[in-house]
């Protein structure tokens, strides 16, 4: 089995998603992993393409017509890791310009492998003010003990007042 990141950006009128949904299909692949966003004018995608390596080829040929709005990189998919323990936490955060400069540079300097990140702003139902939902899924080492990584990654929060929730993945 053979693998492809393809990230694309395009304009709504074009109907990029549709498209490149459609060659997916017409190549004999078939989708691992999608994230789509739209806005006002653009649609951005980021996707997981798997097949057997004649698939993945036809693919690549195809998406050609799309240079310049779109990115292909053969990958793999990331392998068993017995010296990391699965997390997912969710962070509430104000939406200030740093948050996930902070966390991330949290995570690193943890040793912690970030698997995935998703965000989403809002509203605050009384006061209105900016908040981000902020999921995250992330490996940390065995060798850490997870007590102390936790009561770390609280800590870490508290101090730039983020509301965390963290528990080990059960999937």
């Amino acid at each position: 089995m053979e693998n492809l990141v393809v990230v694309a950006l395009g304009l709504n009128e074009n109907q990029l998603t549709d498209q490149i949904f459609r060659l997916v299909g017409n190549s004999g692949c078939h989708i691992v992993d999608a994230r789509v966003n739209t806005t006002a004018m653009h649609e951005s995608m980021t996707l997981l393409i798997g097949g057997v390596w004649n698939t993945i080829a036809k693919f690549e040929t195809l998406i050609k017509k799309y240079e310049g709005q779109v990115l292909v990189a053969r990958t793999q998919f990331r392998g068993i890791q017995p010296n990391s323990f699965p997390y997912s936490s969710y962070i509430v955060a104000p939406d200030i310009p740093d948050v996930l400069a902070k966390i991330t540079q949290f995570l690193s300097e943890q040793e912690v492998t970030l698997y995935n990140l998703h965000i989403e702003s809002y509203k605050a139902p009384i006061t209105e003010a900016a908040m981000l939902g902020i999921t995250l899924s992330f490996g940390f080492p065995a060798h850490h003990l997870v007590a102390d990584f936790r009561e770390h990654f609280i800590v870490f929060c508290d101090e730039n007042n983020f509301d965390v929730a963290m528990e080990p993945q059960k999937n």
